[in-house]
């Protein structure tokens, strides 16, 4: 008798399913879940703990939006590394603006947080070749643990839940999320015998509890790849001057021959902060179009080439900026003539002064030849 017990266990135990594999195991039960909150803003959360001296100074300051303008625009806008420094330390909580729910999948959500090195133009994220992606996401598995309809107790297993982030090649960013949890059911049995009858809570079945949602973020990005199509070259020389073509191709330039410059700029940059209030920052370009001289003349502007005049000194370069990366080309050499490019002039004086030179000298030799005529003959 006891070994057909004890094989009838045996069997009711292998009936019952085992939980997949999952990754995760924590969980909220449904009668504790709560929707979260909106965080603070994390610009003056990171100041609350920081001794970054950007931070201290950020006191002077009366309003929240001062203090955030100040910290902004202290991060060193031409530095990608402290711009990445400092989102990486900021800590993404439940909360944001766009989230997703299914049944067991609470608040979810995905974000292409940031690129770094990247500058955002006009909703665009621009990115070189060593640009990374880095996503954020949260959710909340949440199980409804209360006995389930008819059943006299249940058993909840709680398998657990995995989930993916996949990155498409446009900059798609894709959270997947499975969850699954089993509950053994038990039902009130009514058992008879000799006796009488009694009632027992045995094994009824267990069901399963599976869920999945996904939820995408995307931006537009634009891979840039630097080159160098700014240039010069001097077309003469003259007189301690030298008269130089500066071709810009869409960059900042700074020339430099001497003691004077000439500066083209394309564009500016400011910090802008993204996913507020966890307040990410990314450089934001800012077209401009402006042009400055410091000891030399601007003679000629035709598209963008410009001709300038300015002192000559071999010391001279041609320094080209774009996002993330310069490149400056120097040399103004022009003692070795035969080989190079530059074109040394010597001045002449227009036709005009040579004609009216011919006329003075031919003016002054009949005036010459008048007096010594007057002499031989003193009566004529």
């Amino acid at each position: 008798m006891k070994e057909l017990i004890l094989l009838l266990l045996v069997g009711i135990s292998f009936a019952v399913p085992a939980c997949p594999y999952y990754p995760y195991k924590d969980y909220v039960a449904a009668s504790q879940y709560q929707s979260p909150q909106k965080p603070a803003d994390t610009f003056l959360q990171y100041c609350s703990w920081s001794l970054n001296p950007i931070c201290i100074l950020t006191n002077v300051f009366n309003t929240t939006e001062d203090k955030k303008t100040f910290i902004a625009e202290s991060i060193a806008n031409n530095s990608f590394d402290k711009i990445l420094d400092w989102n990486q330390k900021l800590s993404f909580g439940k909360w944001f603006n766009t989230t997703k729910s299914s049944k067991n999948i609470k608040d979810a959500w995905v974000s292409l947080a940031y690129f770094s090195p990247s500058v955002y133009y006009n909703g665009t994220y621009l990115l070189n070749s060593t640009s990374k992606i880095f996503t954020k996401q949260n959710f909340t598995f949440v199980v409804d643990t209360r006995k389930l309809s008819g059943d006299c107790k249940d058993n909840f297993r709680i398998c657990g839940y995995g989930y993916s982030i996949t990155t498409s090649s446009n900059i798609t960013a894709t959270l997947n999320v499975k969850s699954e949890y089993l509950v053994d059911r038990y039902h009130l049995v009514t058992h008879c015998g000799m006796f009488g009858c009694w009632v027992t809570c045995d094994y009824y079945r267990t069901d399963s509890f599976k869920d999945s949602l996904s939820t995408s973020d995307s931006k537009k990005i634009k891979y840039e790849n630097f080159s160098v199509g700014s240039n010069y070259s001097i077309a003469k020389y003259y007189n301690g001057l030298a008269e130089i073509f500066i071709n810009v191709n869409n960059s900042n330039v700074h020339f430099q021959i001497g003691n004077s410059t000439f500066d083209k700029t394309s564009y500016l940059y400011r910090i802008r902060y993204e996913l507020e209030p966890y307040n990410a920052l990314v450089k934001e370009l800012i077209p401009v179009n402006k042009t400055s001289e410091y000891g030399l003349s601007i003679l000629e502007r035709n598209n963008s080439t410009f001709r300038i005049l300015a002192p000559y000194s071999a010391n001279c370069s041609l320094t080209i900026s774009e996002h993330f990366n310069s490149k400056t080309i120097s040399g103004c050499n022009i003692s070795n003539i035969g080989n190079s490019s530059f074109q040394k002039v010597e001045v002449k004086q227009p036709a005009i002064f040579d004609s009216l030179f011919y006329l003075a000298t031919l003016g002054i030799a009949f005036y010459i030849l008048y007096k010594i005529g007057k002499k031989v003959m003193p009566h004529a």
